[in-house]
């Protein structure tokens, strides 16, 4: 037989290489089909049900290491969200196993997909039970009970009156306020509106805090770019109402009004920048800032303490910019519930709190916590609000000249 000549090896070949990459086509095909891989994905002996029963059952550490609270907690928890939201056992996810989920997740940090191995369900039931839990916590019954306003017949709080450093100077004190960043993944469209001033992407959140350590407002899902008082003005049009004659302490990147009380700037106050110092105040302005920053310093302790309880808080999660906005507020009710329930557990978490690592669920409106603002702010109200701060200033200054002059005599 004689060899075929060119042009038809090459037509041999061409019919050769068609056949080659058909093959390959529906190879590809059958592979990323879910019917053509059968085994298993999940096939542990250890079920999530079983994983969360050994913590129950097991060393009291291990259900706090693992789920952030302790025992008693995470039962309290769990009864609250079946008797106070209605929340109930699925037909293959018990509710103890779904609030496992949510706080598995939330103290880890981990996405979705590791989640579900420790857990042995799919992505799609770990994300589900995960936004159910953070739904019912970040809005309705829960969010209300736990975390409100101040009301008008609260006393004088006792982190404030208890201490003469702070009292009687602070007594219309309710709390310190302030902003903080939570890191988030934003879509790329937003990603530009998301950078902070530090470069980093984030959801800034405005917190206000009792000097009880708990929140008693908070708002998120703000760009990254927003600045504090941004947040403020726009939240005293809608719904953090203050009373007449109250004010929370505030940092200088807020404004001068009759509802905050801030410090002077160009004023040494950071409480680092005293420490390293190690110096007397020389005058009233001086003596008002560290006061001012020690009693503040409660939302900086308390920023501190949930971020290092739920490491969701610093690992940007995979979830959509909605459901990353429910976090934070979730998670201070979620804080408020645990103060409530097991105080001591906090000491921990301030042992080794420095520096802040850094959509509204709503709360209704009523007299009993206060009013509304009714505009921005006005030159006069400025004003007036200055001269508070001066004369309390100029008050703090001659009563602490009248106790070095005491401690003086005493020594004498």
């Amino acid at each position: 037989m004689p060899p075929p000549d060119t042009e038809t090896r090459r037509r041999q070949l061409l019919l050769a290489a068609a056949y080659m990459m058909q093959a390959m086509g529906i190879a590809t095909v059958l592979y990323a089909s879910p019917h053509y891989w059968t085994q298993d994905y999940h096939t542990s002996s250890l079920t999530g049900l079983q994983w969360v029963e050994e913590l129950i059952n097991g060393h009291p550490d291990r259900i706090r290491t693992e789920l952030g609270v302790r025992l008693h907690v995470f039962l309290f928890l769990t009864e609250e969200l079946r008797t106070l939201c209605g929340l109930k056992d699925s037909r293959n996810v018990t509710l103890k196993e779904q609030v496992a989920i949510f706080l598995y997740m939330a103290v880890t940090g981990l996405s979705v997909r590791h989640v579900g191995e420790r857990f042995q369900r799919s992505n799609e039931t770990v994300s589900k039970y995960f936004r159910k839990i953070l739904d019912s916590i970040c809005s309705g019954p829960f969010y209300r009970k736990y975390v409100r306003l101040p009301r008008l017949d609260d006393p004088v709080p006792a982190y404030i009156a208890q201490q003469p450093k702070f009292s009687p100077w602070f007594d219309h004190a309710i709390g310190a306020m302030d902003g903080t960043h939570i890191n988030c993944c934003p879509t790329a469209s937003d990603r530009h509106a998301a950078r902070n001033r530090k470069g980093g992407v984030s959801q800034n959140c405005l917190a206000c805090v009792s000097f009880s350590m708990r929140f008693v407002y908070f708002i998120s899902g703000w760009e990254g770019s927003a600045a504090d008082a941004t947040m403020f003005a726009h939240s005293r049009l809608t719904d953090l109402t203050i009373t007449q004659g109250k004010f929370y302490l505030a940092d200088a990147g807020f404004g001068v009004c009759d509802t905050l009380l801030v410090p002077y700037r160009g004023v040494r106050y950071h409480l680092a920048e005293w420490g390293r110092a190690d110096t007397r105040p020389a005058n009233a302005e001086e003596l008002f800032n560290l006061r001012h920053a020690s009693a503040r310093n409660i939302v900086e302790r308390i920023f501190g303490v949930v971020k290092r309880r739920w490491a969701i808080l610093i690992r940007p999660s995979e979830f959509s910019m909605e459901i990353q906005a429910k976090i934070p507020p979730g998670l201070a009710a979620l804080h408020n519930f645990i103060m409530d329930h097991d105080p001591g557990d906090i000491e921990e978490y301030l042992e080794d709190n420095g520096d802040d690592l850094d959509p509204n669920p709503g709360q209704p409106v009523q007299n009993e916590f206060g009013n509304l603002a009714a505009g921005a702010v006005a030159q006069s109200e400025k004003d007036r609000a200055t001269a508070f701060r001066d004369d309390l200033a100029q008050m703090m200054w001659n009563d602490y000249q009248n106790e070095l002059l005491m401690r003086r005599v005493q020594n004498m």
